[in-house]
């Protein structure tokens, strides 16, 4: 849990090997972490590369799946789903279990961003049952807060909640940080849905302190984009901009399009309750254009929703 060591340890291992991916892999995912998506890129690259040039078919998997991450990140959903279907189809050969869940879920998060829910379930169930047939508690945990985070979309509140509360459980008996902070967000999301929004400002916070140690640029984001919603729910419109604004300055230096189009609908709404229409109408638009270069179904869908409010407004 202490990204600047592990960061130095892992740069120091690879130069002193660097024909192994392993070390160029955990080096990606560190600087993904810190959102140096350039540079994990460019890792996973040369992760690809060593699979490739030994013939090695499970390190090509890992290296195809972790490239996908990055585009999904980006949201290149559709670039994103090619990769992970290639993994699949490289563990499904090597029949290697562990990496099928892995690409299970990570389609699962796709089809959920495209808004096609029940598809985004499936894979999930996939995964879970793979994980659980392995006893892999990490992957457990991992798809419990996954399907915890559907329901919370389809307002089976009582589903999410036991399915928060067993990924949490398992994480805290792991000392996983980050998968605590995920659920920690995950439960921030169901208290606001429930109108409990102090229980929601204090889980939200309990994330940020963890995300801040970790130097998770990704997770700041999302969470300074609730703390932002739960600010303009509660009518606090100042503190609101500025959440999002904290939150699209770091969502626009990771070039996460579809983070930045909903901080721009955000702030839409904000300048929209404050009487600035035309300024509203400029973000609102803004929002749309980046949903519609993602493809994003329930990010156009929402963002024309609130055009057409603003144009029956005037």
């Amino acid at each position: 849990h202490d990204t600047d060591k592990a960061l130095a340890a892992y740069r120091e291992a690879v130069a002193l090997d660097p024909d192994d991916p392993e070390g160029w892999n955990q080096l990606g995912h560190l600087l993904r972490r810190i959102g140096d998506l350039g540079g994990a890129a460019m890792t996973y690259d040369r992760v690809l590369s060593l699979g490739n040039t030994a013939d090695d078919r499970e390190t090509v998997a890992i290296a195809t799946g972790n490239l996908g991450t990055l585009y999904a990140a980006r949201g290149e959903h559709d670039r994103a789903e090619e990769m992970f279907r290639r993994a699949l189809d490289l563990y499904e050969a090597l029949k290697d279990q562990e990496g099928m869940a892995t690409s299970y879920a990570n389609l699962g998060v796709i089809y959920a961003t495209q808004g096609d829910v029940n598809r985004a379930e499936e894979m999930y169930w996939k995964a879970l049952q793979l994980n659980e047939t392995l006893q892999n508690q990490l992957g457990i945990a991992h798809q419990y807060g996954a399907l915890g985070d559907l329901y919370v979309a389809q307002e089976k509140f009582g589903c999410a909640e036991e399915m928060l509360e067993k990924s949490l459980e398992l994480n805290k008996a792991l000392g996983h940080e980050e998968g605590i902070a995920t659920n920690y967000t995950s439960l921030g999301l169901l208290s606001a849905a429930c109108s409990d929004f102090d229980r929601a400002d204090e889980l939200y916070c309990k994330a940020l302190c963890i995300h801040e140690a970790l130097e998770n640029k990704e997770g700041m984001a999302n969470l300074y984009g609730n703390l932002g919603n739960l600010c303009a729910t509660r009518g606090e419109l100042d503190r609101a901009v500025e959440m999002y604004s904290k939150s699209l300055a770091i969502e626009e230096a990771l070039g996460h399009t579809e983070g930045m189009a909903s901080d721009y609908n955000n702030l839409g709404n904000i300048f929209r309750a404050r009487g600035d229409l035309d300024r509203a109408e400029e973000l609102y638009h803004k929002g749309l254009d980046l949903f519609r270069r993602l493809g994003a179904t329930p990010g156009i869908e929402r963002a024309e929703r609130l055009l057409a409010e603003l144009r029956e407004a005037e």
